[in-house]
């Protein structure tokens, strides 16, 4: 798991996807979203935009993928995200293959308040919680980038 500002971009120069996807990100224009099913690069990197109201801690899931990378990148809002291993959690709904996600329960390692150009990488063994408020429930708009890595 990686969380950090677009503002520290070029902390990631060499690592060439990461830094691809972060490139295309800053270049987005204030409060812009992207296209649903944007592709980055092609078979390999494609991002959504998403918008939601976050909610208490209590009302959110772990999930996990297999096949895909995620980026999450917030555009408006602030958005707490709390990650764990995949295998210190209890899965709750089995992993499905054509969606690349499964459903878990269990104690976070840590939680990131992600506000306004703020990033996080998740990895296949980086279960994520996303859409928590901080104090109260707001709106959040933000771009969730898929990287293959199968």
């Amino acid at each position: 798991m990686i969380f950090d500002s677009i503002r520290n971009k070029e902390n990631y120069r060499e690592y060439e996807t990461l830094y691809t996807v972060l490139c295309y990100l800053e270049g987005l224009h204030r409060g812009e979203l992207p296209q649903p099913n944007t592709v980055i690069a092609e078979h390999k990197i494609f991002c959504n935009p998403v918008s939601f109201t976050s909610k208490p801690e209590e009302a959110c899931i772990y999930e996990a993928h297999k096949k895909y990378i995620d980026i999450h990148y917030i555009v408006s809002g602030k958005e707490r995200i709390a990650t764990a291993d995949v295998r210190s959690l209890d899965e709750t709904v089995p992993y499905d293959a054509d969606k690349d996600i499964g459903f878990y329960k269990g104690r976070a390692s840590g939680h990131s308040l992600l506000k306004p150009g703020d990033f996080m990488v998740c990895y296949p063994s980086d279960a994520h919680m996303v859409a928590m408020m901080e104090d109260k429930p707001e709106k959040i708009e933000k771009v969730v980038v898929k990287i293959r890595v199968q």
